[in-house]
């Protein structure tokens, strides 16, 4: 069955299609530089280099290398910086905000209303229900707040 598949242009062209759909799929921008790799011996194919499945293989090898290495190195001096530095941690969004006490504040532990969910929330005082509070950290899934 194998002595008769070719490894010509259409072969890496759907190689990189596959790359590049692992990676959205899964984080760490290595398979974007394979991809690279592929899609250059497929071109080297496309345009008649006349080079066996072999050959196609140590190119596509030595040029992923090289392209997992350039790539590498661009992105650890040029690292991608996120335009929202809080935007995997939703406890840092609310600090500076001032909410309401909806459970008293006892033993330094209660619950304030964000949104439409309950945040354990905790302070150096004690505090009734409806008393104003501001967020001045957080702790995971805890807010850190003092009396307004």
């Amino acid at each position: 069955m194998m002595e008769n598949f070719e490894f010509n242009h259409w072969f890496w062209f759907v190689l990189t299609l596959v790359l590049l759909g692992l990676e959205m799929m899964v984080p760490g921008v290595i398979f974007m530089w394979l991809a690279i790799a592929s899609v250059i011996v497929g071109g080297l194919v496309m345009i008649g280099a006349d080079i066996g499945w072999e050959v196609q293989f140590i190119i596509f090898s030595v040029l992923g290398i090289i392209s997992v290495y350039a790539g590498r190195t661009y992105l650890r001096k040029n690292p991608i910086i996120s335009e929202d530095e809080n935007l995997n941690d939703r406890g840092a969004r609310y600090v500076g905000n001032k909410y309401t006490l909806e459970r008293e504040l006892v033993n330094g532990e209660g619950k304030v209303r964000v949104g439409d969910s309950l945040w354990l929330v905790r302070g150096d005082f004690e505090g009734e229900v409806g008393t104003t509070v501001k967020v001045v950290g957080s702790d995971g899934v805890v807010l850190i707040v003092e009396q307004e």
